[in-house]
């Protein structure tokens, strides 16, 4: 398999990195235009029956990832979600009896979709609020990072002070993308991908797989309890019909053909979805990756 590419570099912890990454002010100054003149327009779009269900689905099976390994004794949880975007997380939680609070640089997607939680959630960046919990002397049983550290110019940085802000007994799941995976680097080079497509400059200033997340993670003190692979809609890029990188008019019919495919199984038995994404995961498939984290 290839292990070189353009623009990035394999780092000591065996995930990839932008060679040259925008500093923190840029990268701060980029987000904030592109997530404010985006979030109108996208957080306008109702969803369908189908994907709600589906988003419903997810949080089931986060919550069962969640209970596995969290503290039998506590009868009231606290979640910290950084990056809570349109809230569902916030709203699945707080209904479930969690004392939640949110992190995110937009109210947005709360406003839009759960309005009810938007007292939960507080905006700004997450670098700069963080240390006030940790100075206001909060702790949290539970912190939930989405699609946050694939992003973050600093991700030492933020997971730092997550291990502040976690309990003893505490978990953290992230989930990240999956990229210059196994199965993108065989794309490329079987020539059914042309491009590196999901190369981000400037946004997205690294691109993990398992086990550099995993890593990464051990370097700054954590210990991995589990992973598993989310999110299989590269599966289709094998088929030249449904190769949405190369056919982007292909996109929309795959993500609902994933999110029927998904809600089905997690009909069937949500414990052998979530089985088999474990087991897929750790082969390296899923367009994400979710790892599941405690202080050593």
């Amino acid at each position: 398999m290839q292990e070189k590419f353009k623009d990035v570099r394999r780092n000591e912890y065996g995930y990839y990195e932008l060679i040259h990454p925008p500093t923190a002010e840029e990268r701060k100054k980029v987000f904030e235009q592109e997530y404010f003149q985006n979030s109108m327009s996208s957080y306008e779009q109702a969803y369908t029956d189908m994907e709600l269900k589906y988003f419903e689905y997810k949080l089931e099976q986060k919550e069962m990832m969640l209970r596995a390994w969290a503290p039998e004794e506590k009868e009231r949880f606290s979640l910290l979600d950084i990056g809570c975007g349109e809230g569902f997380a916030l709203a699945y939680f707080k209904r479930k009896g969690f004392f939640v609070q949110g992190i995110d640089f937009s109210v947005y997607g709360i406003e839009k979709h759960n309005p009810q939680v938007k007292e939960n959630m507080l905006q700004g960046d997450c670098e700069e609020l963080l240390p006030q919990f940790i100075k206001e002397g909060k702790k949290f049983d539970i912190i939930n990072m989405d699609s946050v550290l694939d992003m973050a110019v600093h991700p030492k940085n933020i997971l730092n002070l997550c291990r502040s802000l976690l309990e003893d007994t505490g978990i953290m799941l992230i989930k990240v993308a999956n990229n210059y995976s196994l199965l993108q680097q065989y794309l490329l080079a079987e020539k059914k991908l042309s491009d590196t497509y999901w190369l981000d400059k400037s946004g997205h200033p690294s691109y993990f797989n398992r086990t550099g997340l995993i890593n990464l993670l051990e370097a700054l003190g954590y210990q991995c309890l589990d992973t598993f692979g989310e999110s299989f809609i590269d599966f289709h890029l094998f088929n030249e019909n449904t190769n949405y990188y190369e056919k982007r008019e292909t996109g929309k019919s795959c993500y609902l053909a994933k999110i029927e495919l998904e809600n089905l199984m997690h009909e069937i038995s949500p414990e052998k979805t979530l089985e088999t994404f474990r087991l897929l995961g750790e082969m390296g498939f899923g367009r994400e990756i979710i790892g599941i984290f405690k202080k050593k």
